[in-house]
Formats: C-alpha cells, sequence, structure tokens
C-alpha cells in the first residue's frame, strides 16, 4: 500500500490495461525517439508511473537483441503488482526466480503473488526460500507462512453467509464502500467518470499518472435494495468537492451529518526527489474539513492539527459520538509501512494531537480502512496479521490505543485479494464491503452480506421444556437469579429430544461442568482453558451430531456496551481456538451475556480483590442436539 495515493488505482482490468497501451505506446515512443526505452523506462518508474513503466520494461523484455538484468524485469513485475495486474506480475516473477541470479526478494514477491491466487502451497515454496538477516523481514517470512498454513484451514470452513455483488454500483474499474448516512450509501469510484452520470458523459476524465485511470471521486448512492432497477446514483457535493483535480475521497459524516471529513490530494505540493524520508515525488493526502450552515456548506480547510507536513492522513472515521476520530498514516513513530492513529476532539472544537493505536492493532505491516459500527466495534484491513493474502479484514473492540487482539473474519469475507471497509449495519447480521476477489465486475466490487443464520447463532433454540435460565445483574450472589433459578449451564436439566446413551450422558455432564476464565480486560485464552478446549474438542469429536452453546460473561467493571463486545469477543475465541482443532463454527453458538449473573455479589462499589472478579470473567458450555 502506498498512502500517498490512497492505495487509489491499484488494481484494475487487464483487458483495459492490454487495449490502452496498444493504441499508446508506439505514439509516445515515437515522440521520444531521442531516447532509448530503458531511460524512458527508469524515468517513469521513478516518478512511480507504473503503468506507463510497465508497458516499456515489457519492450524492453521482449527484445531479442539484449539480455534484460534481472532487476529491471523486478522493476516490470512490481509496475504489474502496484496497478493490479497480478497474473501478469506471477509471469514475470515466475521467470525470475528461474534465473541464476534472481535476487532474494523476488521469492518472497512471488510468494505474494501466489498467495492473492489462494496458492497456498505453492506460496509456501517460494517464501521458504526467502532469506534475509533484516529482523522485520523474517517477521514478516514467518507470518506469510503461517497465513498460508491458517488460509487452507479457513477456506474449508468457511462460514455460512450471503455474499453477493451489488451490479448496480459496480463498474469495470473500481468502486469502494466507504460509509452509511441517511440518504443512502457513501462511495468512492473511478468507474463512473466514464459512464452517462445524471445525464451527462464526462468524455475525458483526468487520469492518475500511476496507473492511467481516473482519478476517484466520491459519490452517493440512494437505493438500498439489491436488484432494483430504480438506482439513483449522485456525485457527492459536486459544488463543494468537484473543483479539486485529483483523487478525493473516502468521505465521512458525523451523526448530525452537518461536518463532513474528506480525503484530498495535496494540490499544489510535490515532494523533491532530494527529499529524505518518506517515498518522494508524490502528492500527499490530506484530511480536510467542511461544515453545514444556514444549509450551505464552507470551503473545506485542512486539519492543522491531524495532518503532517510530507506524510500522508487518511481514511477518517468517527467514534464515540463524534469525539475520536480515527485515521490512517505513514508518519513516523508508527509500528510499520501505515498505521491507524486517533485524535480526540478538544473544547473548543480543534482536534489534538494525533496518538498511535499501539501495536496490538498495527503491524510492521500496512493497516487501513478503518471503519467504526453502532457498538463502537473497530473492523479495518490489514496486511500485517495473519490472512488469506492482500488485505484482510479484522473486527477488534477497544478504544484509542487500548485493543484487544484483532480477530481476523476468515471466508467469506476474506480471500486471497484485498477485502476491505467492511461496515455492518445496526441490525447486526447485514452489510457491505469491497473486494478485488476473483469474479467481479472490475478490479474492487461493493458486495452486500447477510447471515442467514446470525439469530440461530446469537440465540439457539433450545429444547421447549427447557427455557434458558441465565440470571442478570441482579443477582443475590450465590449463583442464583432473581427467580431462584441457578445461573449458568452446568446446572441446567435438559430434556433431551432423544434419549442419551450412558457415554452419551457421561461426556455431556463432564463437558458442561467446565469453565474456564479471562485476565481482565482479555480475550485471550490462557493455557488451561486450551487445554479445557481440546477435550471439549476431543467430546465433540466423539459425537459429530451433538452442537454447542457458548455462554461468556464479564465482571461488573465497565459499560454495558463494552462489556457486551467483550463477552461476545470471548465467545469468538472458544469459535476460533475449536476450529482450529477441527470443530466447524456451524456447531458452535454463543450469548454474549456480559456482566449478567454475576455469581459472588460483586457489583457496582462492592470491594472486591481481582480474584473474586475474575470469578465472573469466565465462559460456560451447554450441549445441544
Amino acid at each position: 500500500m502506498k498512502l500517498y495515493h490512497l492505495d487509489f488505482g491499484r488494481r484494475f482490468s487487464g483487458k483495459v490495461f492490454i487495449v490502452l497501451f496498444s493504441s499508446w505506446l508506439p505514439l509516445s515512443l515515437v515522440a521520444q525517439e531521442q531516447k532509448g526505452v530503458l531511460q524512458m523506462a527508469e524515468e517513469a518508474y521513478s516518478r512511480q508511473e507504473y503503468g506507463t513503466a510497465a508497458a516499456l520494461y515489457e519492450r524492453l523484455a521482449k527484445q531479442k537483441s539484449k539480455k534484460v538484468k534481472p532487476e529491471q524485469l523486478m522493476k516490470l513485475a512490481q509496475c504489474y503488482r502496484e496497478i493490479g495486474l497480478f497474473d501478469q506480475a506471477g509471469s514475470w516473477y515466475a521467470r525470475i526466480t528461474a534465473m541464476p541470479e534472481c535476487p532474494p526478494h523476488a521469492w518472497f514477491a512471488f510468494g505474494e503473488i501466489l498467495r492473492n491466487r489462494e496458492q497456498y502451497e505453492e506460496a509456501k515454496q517460494q517464501y521458504a526460500r526467502f532469506t534475509t538477516d533484516k529482523a522485520d523481514s523474517l517477521q514478516l517470512k514467518e507470518l506469510a507462512l503461517r497465513s498460508c498454513d491458517s488460509a487452507l484451514i479457513w477456506k474449508q470452513r468457511a462460514a455460512v453467509i450471503t455474499l453477493e455483488p451489488i451490479k448496480e454500483l459496480n463498474s469495470e474499474n473500481s468502486e469502494i464502500i466507504t460509509g452509511v448516512v441517511k440518504d443512502g450509501l457513501l462511495l468512492i469510484s473511478n468507474g463512473y467518470r466514464k459512464m452517462r452520470m445524471n445525464g451527462v458523459t464526462e468524455r475525458h476524465p483526468a487520469e492518475d499518472k500511476r496507473t492511467l485511470q481516473p482519478y476517484y471521486k466520491p459519490y452517493i448512492f440512494k437505493q438500498y435494495s439489491v436488484g432494483d432497477s430504480n438506482v439513483l446514483l449522485e456525485e457527492l457535493f459536486p459544488q463543494l468537492l468537484g473543483n479539486y483535480r485529483f483523487h478525493i475521497g473516502p468521505v465521512c459524516m458525523n451523526r448530525a451529518e452537518d461536518t463532513l471529513y474528506v480525503t484530498i490530494n495535496e494540490q499544489d505540493k510535490i515532494l523533491p526527489e532530494n527529499k529524505k524520508g518518506p517515498v518522494t515525488g508524490v502528492r500527499r493526502l490530506n484530511i480536510y474539513q467542511a461544515v453545514k450552515q444556514n444549509g450551505k456548506w464552507s470551503t473545506p480547510v485542512p486539519l492543522a492539527n491531524v495532518n503532517k507536513e510530507g506524510y500522508s492522513s487518511s481514511y477518517p472515521v468517527l467514534a464515540e459520538q463524534g469525539s475520536v476520530m480515527y485515521f490512517v498514516s505513514d508518519r513516523p513513530e508508527g509500528q510499520g509501512q501505515a498505521d491507524i492513529w486517533y485524535s480526540e476532539k478538544q473544547a473548543d472544537g480543534t482536534w489534538g494531537a494525533p496518538v498511535n493505536c499501539g501495536p496490538v492493532l498495527n503491524t510492521v505491516a500496512a493497516e487501513a480502512f478503518p471503519t467504526i459500527n453502532e457498538d463502537g466495534v473497530l473492523y479495518f484491513s490489514s496486511k500485517g496479521h495473519p490472512g488469506m493474502g492482500g488485505y484482510d479484514i479484522f473486527r477488534a473492540i477497544g478504544n484509542r490505543a487500548q485493543w484487544q487482539v484483532p480477530v481476523n473474519m476468515k471466508g467469506p469475507f476474506n480471500t486471497g485479494g484485498d477485502d476491505i471497509g467492511l461496515i455492518l449495519k445496526r441490525n447486526g447480521y447485514e452489510g457491505f464491503l469491497s473486494s478485488n476477489r476473483t469474479g467481479g465486475s472490475g478490479s474492487d466490487d461493493i458486495y452486500a452480506f447477510k447471515d442467514a443464520h446470525y439469530f440461530e447463532r446469537v440465540a439457539p433454540p433450545l429444547p421447549a421444556e427447557t427455557p434458558a435460565k441465565h440470571g442478570t445483574s441482579g443477582g443475590t450472589g450465590d449463583g442464583k437469579d432473581s427467580t431462584g433459578h441457578r445461573t449458568g449451564n452446568g446446572t441446567d436439566k435438559t430434556t433431551a429430544k432423544r434419549k442419551l446413551t450412558p457415554e452419551e450422558e457421561k461426556d455431556k455432564a463432564e463437558l458442561e461442568k467446565l469453565q474456564f476464565y479471562y485476565k481482565f480486560n482479555s480475550t485471550e485464552l490462557l493455557t488451561e482453558s486450551r487445554r479445557i478446549l481440546d477435550y471439549v474438542a476431543a467430546v465433540m469429536q466423539r459425537h459429530p451430531d451433538w452442537k454447542l452453546l457458548v455462554v461468556s460473561y464479564t465482571d461488573s467493571r465497565g459499560s454495558d456496551n463494552y462489556n457486551k463486545d467483550l463477552s461476545t469477543m470471548r465467545c469468538y475465541s472458544v469459535i476460533n481456538y475449536l476450529d482450529d482443532k477441527g470443530i466447524s463454527p456451524t456447531r458452535v453458538y454463543y450469548r454474549n451475556m456480559a456482566k449478567e449473573a454475576i455469581v459472588n455479589g460483586c457489583l457496582g462499589g462492592v470491594p472486591c480483590d481481582e480474584k473474586q472478579h475474575q470469578e465472573n470473567r469466565r465462559s460456560e458450555l451447554k450441549v445441544l442436539y
């Protein structure tokens, strides 16, 4: 990811690329015939005009009279990677890795391409050949190898989710969803500018010289229904944002929709070639703010305290009722190539100095595309956490610089390609994401998803004779709820739909006695918890028709919403661990009970030591059949 262009135009249709260059390249070469092809290729590459450079390097590589050096072929392959033509890049990496003088990093790059194609066994072979003495590179190699192993398992156990492209939105180029407002979906596109939009066709849209594709603009889609022909798609605030020449967006808005924050390419500043530090010769990104007063929008102004001279700031998203802004930046003091940062809104309405979200969230690679759902849960994409390839979508709970370990959303949300910008609707089981996965209309496409089994998974049907008897935060302190029923799964007397064998009765009783605990504000499974779950997995494998209900709790400290999310993530920790042990997530349901059913009276201001609080931070199990 190159934040100086917001990762825009990083991929597009190979057909478009080939047709375009078949007509362009000869004219360009004639116009500059005084220069050699190599010199022109090197100059274009240094300017990061990867589309132009690719065509020139390709021409050079096909000249039989000259031997092309491996570093020149590496630049050719890198050009194709930058503009998302992974098949072409893979072909050249295969040629390079067969050369005796193959540069070591070519094997890693080829492994990345193979992982994008979901050829995980082949990718592992290439990663294994990569050698380096750099600690960060070794860390990425180990991460890539682990990711391939995980992806092979995740592909076999993808969640049952309905995920369909929104055909009315997707062009042959790129569309990326960025948010939801009262009137519809916010998105950015570089494809609509070649289409007939609101009765007008823009015949010669300005092009990004990196990819020779149009610049992105923000749009609003005012029709949610997939398959509805009555689609209203408009450019977003053309009078306000239409005068900017380069990439515009993403855009986010506050809840009242009277303040917007938009990412805009610097209009005039181009970093000089001899500048030290960040990548040079490019236009950086800044976050701008505009305010609506008396029905009119103010001119967007850059956020002085958020943006940093010489570095990019992008992808703004608001949280905590607009009091905190998360964004992405490649500035120094981060964890890696691009990190998620946050800024707090001050009493005078300005934004405070940015703070890094920390090493739990951010990695030595790149994080991007943050979104926040109604419950304050963060979704973001990363290349640095274990994933299936490209950008993977992750879920994390926490805030500011305090985060739980992010959870990979796995398939079908993630693929070997780039999967980005997950937006979850308020109902909790429908949403949108963008992806360049195989089978789309163009490069990035927008998809709608729905978890058809959401309600089963959150509140699975129990036998009619046995209602769920979980207590509330008004418990008596002796493990009973206000009705006198014992809390927890271990003591429920379930009337089975069929008679269990003696062996099943024994296994069920043993399993439902189990409880395991968590550290404060943590979802991590402790060593003893993992030992217990190994036993649970063995029992579930002996009884393949059984299903399992995981019920997780927190102690009484913290807000209701935060503890609800925390108990959910504890359930996910259990489900993911069992998944890795061969128990399909379709067999495991959960309930996020938060601080309900406190077992020892440690409520509110009651003084309790840490050991007493830990008795409430637990997960329990119930067999369903």
